[in-house]
C-alpha cells in the first residue's frame, strides 16, 4: 500500500534491516510486536459509557458541546442552521467540526452526506462516539493539508469558529477551490474584529492565530473567489440579553432566535452587535489568477498572524 500511495519511496527490507541490528535484532522484533499491539489496542478502543463529558470535550471552554447547550452553545448551533438550506440533498464538508454536533445537525435535516474533518483527534473520537447516522463520517485532518478527497468532490464547504486558528488560511483556501464543484458555495464565519476591542479580545484568546478585520479576510477570500456575499449574524430575541457564560438551566433561546442580514463588506462596521463575520463564496478563479500558495500573505487594515505557540 505505502509503494502505491509513495511510489518515490522504496519498500524497506525488513529482514536486511533486522540483520545489520546484530544481537539487537531479537529486543527489537519484541519492540515491535508490543507497539503493533498497541496501535492495535488503539483502534480498538470502546469509550465506556459516561466517558465523555462536557469538561472532557469542552477543553475549558475552547470547543462548544451539545452536552453543555447554553448560549454560546445555540449561538454556534445558529449559523450550521443557516447553512440549511444551501447543503440541502448536497455533499458538504465540515472543515473544523470540534464535538461534532453542527456536523450532525446538517446530516439529520437534509444534507446528502456530511463529512466532519478536525485536527484533534479527541474531538473526532468524540463525534463517532456520539453521533451515529448512514450520511455522517467524521476524520482526523488537518485543515491545511486536506486529502483524501478527489476534485470538485462537495457541493458545500462550511468553515465556523475554525478559520482564525489556521496558520496559513491561503493553504485550506487553495484546498477549496480544488475540491469545491464549479457552481459549489464555500460558507465560512470567523470573529468579527472590527474595532480595537474586539481586537485585544481576540488576541486574548491563545488559540487565535488570525488577528483579522473583516476586510482582511473579504480580501484574502477574493484572491481565490469572484463572489462574495456577506452577512451579519445578530441575536434577535425581545426581553432576553445573550450570555455566553450562562449554563444550560439558565438558557432560555435556540438556535433559531438569530438573524441573518446580506450586507456589504464596509456595513460590518456600522454596528458593534454582531457575533459573526459570515461569507458566502462562490466562483472559484481559475488556476492562473490564484495566488501561490508560496507566496506570503498580503495584510491590509492591521491585520496579521501570529505564530503558532510551541506546546
Amino acid at each position: 500500500m505505502a509503494a502505491d500511495i509513495f511510489p518515490h519511496r522504496p519498500m524497506l527490507n525488513k529482514n536486511r534491516i533486522l540483520s545489520k541490528l546484530g544481537p539487537l535484532a531479537k529486543p527489537a522484533k519484541r519492540a515491535a510486536r508490543v507497539l503493533r499491539k498497541f496501535h492495535r489496542g488503539v483502534r480498538k478502543t470502546i469509550w465506556p459509557p459516561g466517558y465523555w463529558t462536557a469538561d472532557i470535550i469542552g477543553d475549558d471552554g475552547e470547543r462548544v458541546t451539545h452536552l453543555y447547550p447554553n448560549d454560546c452553545y445555540y449561538a454556534h448551533l445558529s449559523v450550521y442552521r443557516f447553512a440549511l438550506p444551501f447543503c440541502k440533498d448536497r455533499m458538504v464538508l465540515d472543515a473544523g467540526s470540534g464535538a461534532g454536533y453542527g456536523t450532525a445537525f446538517l446530516a439529520k435535516n437534509g444534507a446528502r452526506f456530511v463529512e466532519g474533518i478536525d485536527v484533534e483527534a479527541k474531538a473526532v473520537e468524540f463525534s463517532k462516539a456520539i453521533f451515529k447516522m448512514p450520511n455522517l463520517k467524521y476524520a482526523a485532518m488537518d485543515l491545511q493539508y486536506i486529502s483524501n478527497f478527489p476534485p470538485h468532490f462537495f457541493d458545500v464547504i462550511f468553515t465556523s469558529n475554525t478559520l482564525e486558528h489556521v496558520s496559513n488560511v491561503y493553504d485550506f483556501i487553495g484546498s477549496v477551490c480544488r475540491l469545491l464543484k464549479p457552481d459549489g458555495v464555500l460558507i465560512l464565519a470567523v470573529p468579527p474584529i472590527i474595532n480595537e476591542m474586539a481586537r485585544l479580545d481576540s488576541m486574548g484568546n491563545p488559540y487565535h492565530l488570525n488577528i483579522w478585520s473583516p476586510r482582511q479576510w473579504f480580501f484574502t477570500v477574493s484572491l481565490f473567489f469572484r463572489e462574495i456575499q456577506c452577512y451579519r449574524h445578530e441575536f434577535c430575541k425581545p426581553g432576553v440579553s445573550l450570555n455566553f457564560g450562562n449554563s444550560p438551566e439558565e438558557t432560555a433561546i435556540t438556535e433559531n432566535d438569530f438573524i441573518f442580514t446580506p450586507v456589504s463588506v464596509d456595513d460590518y462596521y456600522v454596528s458593534p452587535n454582531m457575533l459573526s463575520v459570515l461569507m458566502a463564496v462562490r466562483q472559484a478563479r481559475a488556476m492562473d489568477e490564484l495566488p501561490s500558495l508560496d507566496e506570503p500573505i498580503v495584510f491590509i487594515d492591521n491585520s496579521f498572524t501570529r505564530p503558532r505557540k510551541r506546546e
